[in-house]
């Protein structure tokens, strides 16, 4: 066991004493929505949080200054390269440092327990190891920059529905064994500088005021000496969560700790001590990063605003990209494309015409670079190629905007829309263009937009490029009138989803037909007022159009074509936080696309652009497939460095993926009178198909690559090995294609099998390797003591589990072509 982290630090005490319990306390809530107080009696500026893990935001969009969008983490877990996520980290670290971000709110290290989550993508994996080496790289190269790294959301809260109120019941087998081990590999490893508490409560207690968890654990148990923060609003006690071991509460000034704790400390229910060791953790966050007496932030300057396409090196970033896709089938070796034999291209699918780059909610930022599937195809292939794009059906929940520049402001003819803010007593404060149909509460508009009886007004004027039927739609939560031409032709009121996140990936939309002449330009306009504060407002017009109209086109599109290359997946507001999935299916008729296309040519390349998995009934119909992720910025340049072989597809599946719903472990993830029942166990993802015989469509740590490899031998550094101690093994590959190519040597360890409730196997070390055709290589692996150990909930500790263990070597959890025993004593 480690120190007990709490009491004033040495370096910090002077400070502390130097406040009053006033000042003291009023440190422990936000100043706001992104911003800690500073206190000049002390020397602490300000400490300035932004939202991540996939870029950082700052505290609102910034057109002028936006930001680079990374890979979703299950992707940057998919590349299974703890050195690559490190070096990409710290260059997201450094942009944090450029917008003047203190504290990137990231990475998410929860598990991916079932494929339904709404916020998987935020993850990692369904695997505590890999979870656990990607999060430690992740908060290494975030605080490589100087700037803090947050290990979130302390704990179990692996799922979306009712994420505020429901009360995880889990076992604390599991707890350790599953869900702890990447937030203790977090403090201990990366000294990640903040944890945050989830909204959720785990065994009865919420996690903001869970002292089991945040002081027994977290606290004295790991030796966490840093700041354990509230999720935003997500405290609902005084003293409870003074006392259970939470130091800050977002969001503020408001909350329930300012004036209520002040009054528990006087009152003797909360120690001045306790309210010392908060403040002088808080001062320890702040000398970190740079926040205290002009400290540097260990070493860290602050690096001059982002340029137009973001810090992150693009080089390095098209790289991730690359390494993140899996290639999970290629049959017949179409892959890599070569350019000199594609004349002809179709790029099909509603996500070669809206790529979905990012998720939903807090994650979100606005790109540097805007992704064009066929532009980054186009030019890859060269001019004597033609790329021609293809809808194929529809899956948008919103109607989507027009293309950039159909739209213009009416008053100042710049691109964009005019946007009027009134006030509840209908006075105009404020009255602008806005470059996006698409408004949000991060645009930094005016605070009285969220004030009640205020009212919002988009205009815009539109040609349309086709005349007849078109669809405008007008989305958001409250009063929705749309009008064109002046003439009002639809009104209503939406309701309010239950989770305000889900009002703004997914608002509820009022859509309205009209008939539009090409050429013909109309002025259309939506007035607004929102049911509470503002969350965001969306002009969408668009021709309206058939689904069988789109599936025929594009089967004929793919017949005439040397190759389709059909991009399908979520559609935008699919995967979000605030909601979790209702289906695995893709959405709308895209299956029917990807089975019509196919028939007609059977050099098919689908493209599977989501975050979680997805069904694919077609996937013996068509000669490849990549796994895509939501890749970010790079996506296009990305993709077509994988097609035609420029960049092989590195990744590796950190999921698993079901063939049915039916087949997944844990699919629904649904409370039932306040509790989420962890009834599963251990068996999460591959553990749990191993456990039942089942078969996945595609197993975890699967992915294929543009070589072959021969497995040769797995050789422990000993036949036994004493309880509590680490074992070298050695693997050894040989690259036994014809080009140089990238595998990752994956080691399970197998114990015996004498209780069905724990896994027949679980992944105990893993390593990415290169070689040239025909070279071999000796990949040499630590398999941690805690492969060997299991947790004794009677003693509460980990104890050796002595017995005869298998370890297997290979290419993913469903192909392991080597073994070797070893004792444990």
């Amino acid at each position: 066991m480690r120190g007990v982290a709490t009491g004033v630090r040495g370096d910090e005490s002077g400070l502390v004493a130097r406040l009053t319990l006033e000042q003291k306390v009023r440190l422990l809530t936000g100043a706001d929505s992104w911003a800690l107080h500073g206190e000049t009696s002390v020397g602490l500026r300000p400490i300035t949080m932004s939202d991540g893990p996939a870029g950082v935001r700052g505290t609102h969009f910034d057109r002028a200054n936006p930001s680079s969008l990374l890979p979703c983490p299950v992707a940057l877990a998919a590349t299974w390269d703890e050195e690559l996520v490190q070096r990409i980290a710290s260059e997201l670290g450094r942009e944090a440092r450029a917008k003047g971000v203190d504290v990137l709110l990231g990475p998410t290290v929860n598990i991916i327990r079932t494929p339904l989550s709404g916020r998987g993508f935020e993850c990692f994996s369904e695997d505590p190891l890999l979870t656990s080496r990607i999060a430690v790289a992740y908060g290494r190269g975030v605080q490589d920059a100087g700037v803090a790294a947050t290990a979130k959301h302390y704990v179990a809260n692996d799922s979306e529905t009712d994420r505020r109120t429901y009360d995880a019941r889990i076992t604390e087998t599991v707890l350790r064994e599953l869900y702890l081990p990447p937030f203790e590999a977090c403090v201990a490893e990366a000294d990640v500088f903040l944890v945050m508490a989830a909204y959720n409560s785990v065994n009865g207690d919420t996690m903001t005021a869970n002292a089991t968890l945040l002081n027994d654990l977290l606290k004295s148990e790991w030796g966490f000496a840093g700041v354990v923060v509230s999720d935003w609003s997500a405290t609902t006690s005084t003293v409870p969560s003074a006392l259970a071991g939470l130091d800050v509460v977002m969001p503020g000034p408001r909350g329930p700790w300012g004036d209520k704790l002040l009054a528990a400390v006087r009152s003797g229910a909360v120690s001045e001590s306790t309210i010392d060791d908060k403040v002088s953790r808080l001062l320890f966050l702040a000398r970190r990063v740079g926040g205290l007496n002009g400290a540097s932030g260990d070493g860290a300057a602050l690096i001059p605003g982002t340029t137009p396409h973001g810090l992150v090196d693009p080089v390095l970033l098209r790289e991730v990209t690359a390494r993140s896709f899996v290639m999970l089938s290629n049959e017949r070796g179409l892959l890599p494309l070569r350019a000199d034999r594609v004349r002809k291209l179709a790029l099909i699918g509603p996500n070669a015409m809206d790529p979905q780059t990012q998720g939903g909610g807090s994650v979100r930022v606005l790109p540097a670079v805007r992704t064009d599937l066929a532009e980054s195809l186009a030019k890859s292939l060269g001019g004597s190629s033609s790329v021609s794009v293809h809808q194929g059906c529809l899956t948008s929940f919103t109607i989507a905007a027009p293309a950039d520049g159909a739209l213009v402001d009416p008053v100042s003819g710049k691109p964009g829309v005019r946007l009027e803010i009134r006030d509840d007593e209908g006075v105009v404060v404020h009255d602008a263009p806005f470059p996006s149909s698409v408004a949000t509460w991060w645009d930094g508009l005016p605070d009285v937009i969220h004030l009640p009886g205020s009212e919002v007004s988009m205009r815009a004027r539109y040609r349309p490029a086709t005349g007849g039927r078109h669809v405008v739609g007008a989305a958001g939560v409250g009063r929705l009138r749309i009008s064109v031409d002046g003439s009002a032709v639809a009104e209503a009121t939406t309701l309010s989803p239950l989770d305000i996140v889900e009002a703004l990936s997914r608002p509820p939309e009022l859509r309205v037909p009209v008939d539009l002449q090409a050429g013909r330009e109309v002025e259309v306009r939506i007035d607004y007022r929102p049911e509470a504060r503002f969350v965001t407002l969306r002009l969408g017009i668009a021709p309206l159009l058939e689904d069988d109209h789109l599936i025929d086109e594009a089967a004929m599109a793919a017949a005439e074509s040397d190759v389709a290359v059909v991009v399908v997946g979520s559609a935008d507001g699919t995967e979000s936080e605030g909601y979790d999935r209702e289906s695995l299916a893709l959405p709308g008729r895209q299956d029917e696309l990807v089975s019509r296309v196919a028939a007609a040519n059977p050099n098919t390349v689908v493209v599977v652009n989501s975050g979680m998995a997805v069904l694919m009934p077609w996937a013996g119909e068509v000669a490849a497939i990549v796994q895509a992720w939501l890749p970010g910025q790079a996506f296009g340049d990305a993709l077509a460095d994988v097609l035609l072989g420029v960049m092989e597809p590195g990744g590796r599946l950190p999921v698993s993926l079901p063939r049915t719903e039916a087949d997944s472990p844990v699919l629904l993830a649904h409370p039932e009178a306040g509790d989420l029942v962890y009834a599963e166990g251990l068996l999460v993802g591959y553990r749990g198909f191993d456990r039942a015989g089942s078969e996945p469509l595609f197993a975890f740590g699967h992915g294929l690559g543009y070589t072959d490899w021969s497995y040769q031998s797995v050789t422990p550094a000993a036949a036994s090995v004493v309880g509590g101690e680490d074992l070298d093994v050695t693997v050894t590959v040989r690259n036994a294609g014809t080009r140089t190519g990238r595998e990752v040597v994956q080691l399970y360890v197998e114990g015996p099998d004498d209780d069905a409730r724990r896994p027949i196997r679980a992944l105990a070390a893993f390593a990415p390797v290169s070689a040239d055709a025909g070279e071999e290589v000796a990949v040499r692996l630590t398999v941690p003591a805690r492969a060997f150990m299991r947790f004794d909930e009677v003693r509460r500790e980990w104890l050796s589990h002595p017995a005869a263990y298998t370890l297997r070597a290979g290419r993913s959890s469903r192909d392991l072509g080597l073994s070797a025993r070893v004792e444990v004593r």
